[in-house]
């Protein structure tokens, strides 16, 4: 079978159905997970199959879901102003309300390497590291904003001592961990920000687009055109279309 994806030697291993996902993610072993927004996760392995599924209780819908610690997988829904924290199996193990001295509107909360949390709030654009057991702000800075144009935040994670946060405005607002700006990439309505290795990636236009945080090394590759997520390991390629999933077998 001819591949779409241009000089990237790959094989289709699979694909299923799906319904109605609102967003994705990956952990740092290669499982891929489906937010659904019905309220649910769906947790599959390097290869495409089905492993575990979490059904939010409250029927609540999840704004930011990161796995990268595949034994304490964190969840952060606006609504009701709270953290979940998951195990392997997707089952839930801790619940953190926000405290309301934290924020006045909490738009996002992503996780830190040790433990701990960044909280941004809506209210006047700061970011907040907070202790998790404390509850105590441990370091806090205001994001610099373009004049006239309001911004919205739909995703923040913190990578190799980097933050990243997706306005769907302007683009990806690169950070360093004191709040100092280092780059942005100008692209309305990113949907997903993936890490591979010392790059990141993201869909633009039908082409994954690939930048080296280090040499700033740039390169692109050619994706089906109805996808409206993809996630990149270094074996495998998982292409998630409105109605369907495909994994493919994948060598950057």
């Amino acid at each position: 079978m001819e591949s779409s994806f241009a000089q990237v030697p790959i094989r289709k291993l699979k694909d299923f159905p799906i319904q109605e996902v609102s967003s994705v993610s990956i952990d740092r072993l290669g499982n891929f997970y489906l937010v659904f927004k019905k309220a649910s996760i769906k947790k599959y392995d390097t290869d495409g199959n089905f492993m575990h599924e979490f059904r939010n209780p409250d029927s609540v819908a999840m704004t930011l879901l990161e796995p990268w610690n595949p034994l304490r997988i964190f969840v952060y829904g606006q609504e009701h102003q709270q953290i979940l924290i998951l195990d392997h199996s997707l089952v839930q193990i801790e619940k953190i309300s926000l405290d309301p001295s934290l924020a006045i509107r909490p738009i996002l909360a992503s996780p830190t390497p040790n433990g701990n949390y960044w909280l941004l709030d809506e209210a006047d654009f700061s970011l907040k590291k907070v202790d998790s057991k404390s509850t105590r702000v441990l370091l806090e800075m205001n994001i610099k904003l373009i004049p006239a144009v309001k911004p919205n935040f739909t995703f923040l994670r913190e990578y190799q001592n980097q933050l990243f946060l997706i306005d769907q405005q302007t683009g990806i607002e690169m950070l360093s961990v004191t709040g100092k700006p280092i780059r942005t990439f100008q692209i309305k309505n990113l949907s997903y920000l993936g890490f591979l290795g010392q790059e990141i990636y993201f869909l633009e236009n039908g082409k994954i687009k690939l930048f080296d945080l280090y040499s700033e090394e740039q390169r692109e590759l050619k994706t089906d055109p109805l996808a409206q997520f993809v996630l990149l390991t270094d074996e495998r390629m998982v292409v998630v279309k409105k109605s369907t999933v495909e994994v493919w077998e994948f060598k950057p």
